[in-house]
Parts: structure tokens; C-alpha cells; sequence
């Protein structure tokens, strides 16, 4: 519809910038020098490398190269290979919502049933209580998505102990969408599965390139999990994927390798805040309403003080408005597989702000029109 009608597409999750000239030149580089047949099936072997150092620095957890690290299509390709090997049919998938809409197709494609237990109304934070109540003998699998998606909230150490006891003597296999993981706001620091030592041990946690590299568009992520786990994943990757973009993988490596790839690491959270920052700063006053996202780069506002339509109906109006003042934004009821529960907010939609200034101030224009319709 954005491109339809002309409006200012703040919807979908994907910088409007380039991803850092080094990288862009080692990319080049890595093609300009051969590297354009097929990766090795778990990935570029320098790229595994850095994600097995990168990841023991940052949580201690320590994971072997050969055996339990897999470079994929995207965090999504090996989300969906994760579903696929291990749910089958009469078995249960736990989705927390609102949620990315990935999950709920593959569990149905994998003959699973899906279980949708809402997060907390308020903070959109974990609900133990929920999860211990909808566990079963025939869980199979329970999905995480944190920093969430499309909320931007995150967690505590406090919630993934006590999610691990609700998991003890089970054999429930934790998938752990962790894709925003290091876009921290507001000083938090980035908290992953892999910090929690017996999660870890029934996890396969999936992290993306695209998304700290500015290049969505080249869709390189990662999983990490234990070796019994990752073996099985990797039956259904090898016949899926496969093999993915050679000289991507190889200049993403020389990149993260190099002092501009160390500095673009440590200067994305405050990146990404500013840009929140910014966005709210320009709508401070206005009739819309939010809680601060946490992380990640969308941000959740609450239109009920001056539109009683649902988001649906009112998204499609606001994008027709055009090329001079049409947004195109996302109604936040679609990530509830099973439709928003009660007591949940209802009039809510999710904009991106990884966006240019330019950008977003554009995008503050549009949504003050928008809630002061007479001005």
C-alpha cells in the first residue's frame, strides 16, 4: 500500500542507510578474490570463528566451531529449520504474543499446535504464571522472541531463572529469537539464552546480521545451540538453504575483524536510541501514547486518545493520504496469532525508526497530523 499509494513507508523492520563503507568494501574484496562458489554448509569458517569468540566475550558460554554454529539465510531460514526438526504432529509449540509472524506458519506446517500465551498487558514482559499453565506433557518446544518483536521489550536474568525452573524435568526444547539482541536502549546491557547456564543447554538461539549490519537485504544470520540439537537443525538446513552468500560471509568476517567492525559493534546501541529518541522527542505533547521501547528498532504507540478505529482500518486510511502525508505503519493485532486477549491494549500500531533523520523527522510531521486531525 506504501508504494501504492505513495506514503512514507515507516512499516516494514529495515534501515533506510547503507550498511558501513568497510564492510560494503570487504564484501567487494572477498568476491573480487574468488570467494563466489558455496560456503561450507555451517558457514564461513573465519565468520563461525568470530562468533564463537564474540559470543564466549559476551556471556561466558563457550561453543564449538564445527558442531554448534550454523550460518543460514537469515535468523528466519534457521528459526524455520528449527521448528521443522523437532515438532511433529499432536505435538505443542508455546508462542508468547504478540509475536513475529514466523511462527505460527511453521508450527502448522510441521503438523504442531501452536499455544499462544500472552506476555504481560503492562510492560509486555514475561508472564511465568501463563507459561507454567499452558505446559503440558505434550510441549515439544517453546519460542522466545526477546527483544521482542514488535514491542521492543526485554528481560531480566530474574525471568529466564525463573523460566529454566518451570523447564526443569522436561525435555522442552527452548528456540530463542534473539535477532535485536545487541540494539540496547537507555544503558541496559544485552542479555541473551547464552547467559543462562542450563537454558543454554535445551536452546538454539538465532541472531542476525542484517540487523546490527544494516543490511537486512543480505540476510545472513546465525544459530548457536548444543551439538545433539544442532545436528538435527542441520538435517533440515542442509536441504533447505544449504549454502549462503560466500562473499557476504567472508567480508562480514574481515569486517567484524577489523577496528571499524569493533567500533561499529560498541556504537549501535546509542545509534539506535538517539533515533528512538528523536521520534519521541518530535511526537512529546501529542495525543499519542508509549511506553519507551527497551530495545530494537520499533517503537509501539498507542493512537486510543484520539481514534477509536481499529488498527487495521485505521493504518489503511493513514497510508491512503498519499504521497504528501500517507505513513504506513503496522496495526500491532496481527502478532497475536490467536487475536488480542483481553485486557490488552487494542489501539496500537508498530513504527520503525531505524530510519534517517531526515527520515524520521518527515515521519513526526505525518503522525502529529495524523492525531490532530483539524490542525
Amino acid at each position: 500500500m506504501a508504494a501504492e499509494y505513495g506514503a512514507l513507508n515507516m512499516s516494514q523492520g529495515f534501515p533506510d542507510f547503507d550498511p558501513p563503507k568497510a564492510l560494503r568494501t570487504a564484501v567487494f574484496d572477498a568476491m573480487n578474490q574468488g570467494k563466489n562458489q558455496y560456503a561450507p554448509m555451517a558457514g564461513d569458517g573465519d565468520l563461525r570463528a568470530w562468533i564463537a569468540g564474540e559470543t564466549e566475550s559476551q556471556t561466558g558460554r563457550s561453543y564449538d566451531v564445527t558442531h554448534e554454529i550454523t550460518v543460514g539465510a537469515g535468523a528466519s531460514s534457521l528459526l524455520f529449520a528449527s521448528i521443522q526438526a523437532f515438532v511433529g504432529p499432536a505435538e505443542e509449540v508455546i508462542v508468547l504474543s504478540p509475536a513475529y509472524d514466523l511462527y505460527q506458519p511453521a508450527v502448522e506446517l510441521a503438523g504442531g499446535t501452536l499455544v499462544v500465551v500472552p506476555l504481560n498487558a503492562t510492560d509486555y514482559h514475561l508472564d511465568l504464571q501463563a507459561i507454567k499453565a499452558a505446559l503440558s506433557p505434550s510441549t515439544r518446544m517453546l519460542i522466545l522472541n526477546f527483544p521482542n518483536n514488535p514491542t521492543g521489550s526485554c528481560w531480566s536474568m530474574d525471568d529466564l531463572d525463573g523460566l529454566s525452573a518451570l523447564l526443569d524435568n522436561t525435555d522442552v526444547i527452548v528456540v530463542s529469537d534473539e535477532v535485536y539482541g545487541p540494539l540496547q536502549h537507555d544503558g541496559r546491557k544485552a542479555l541473551s539464552v547464552c547467559h543462562h547456564a542450563a537454558l543454554s543447554q535445551r536452546a538454539l538461539i538465532a541472531a542476525s546480521f542484517g540487523k546490527i549490519l544494516h543490511a537486512t537485504g543480505w540476510k545472513i544470520g546465525y544459530l548457536l545451540g548444543p551439538s545433539e540439537l544442532m545436528h538435527e537443525v542441520r538435517k533440515v538446513h542442509q536441504y533447505d538453504v544449504f549454502s549462503t552468500g560466500a562473499p557476504i560471509q567472508s567480508g562480514i568476517a574481515a569486517f567484524l575483524n577489523s577496528p571499524e567492525g569493533k567500533d561499529h559493534l560498541i556504537g549501535l546501541p546509542s545509534l539506535y536510541q538517539n533515533k528512538r529518541d528523536r521520534l519521541l522527542q518530535g511526537l512529546a505533547g501529542s495525543p499519542w501514547k508509549w511506553r519507551p521501547a527497551e530495545a530494537g528498532f520499533f517503537q509501539v504507540l498507542d493512537y486510543g486518545q484520539f481514534d477509536e478505529r481499529d488498527d487495521r482500518t485505521v493504518v489503511q486510511a493513514w497510508c491512503r493520504k498519499g504521497a504528501e502525508d500517507g505513513i504506513a505503519l503496522i496495526p500491532l493485532s496481527p502478532f497475536y496469532p490467536t487475536g488480542i486477549p483481553e485486557g490488552h491494549p487494542t489501539h496500537r500500531i508498530r513504527v520503525c525508526f531505524a530510519k534517517n533523520d531526515n527520515t524520521l523527522d518527515e515521519a513526526i510531521r505525518r503522525l502529529l497530523i495524523i492525531s490532530n486531525p483539524v490542525s
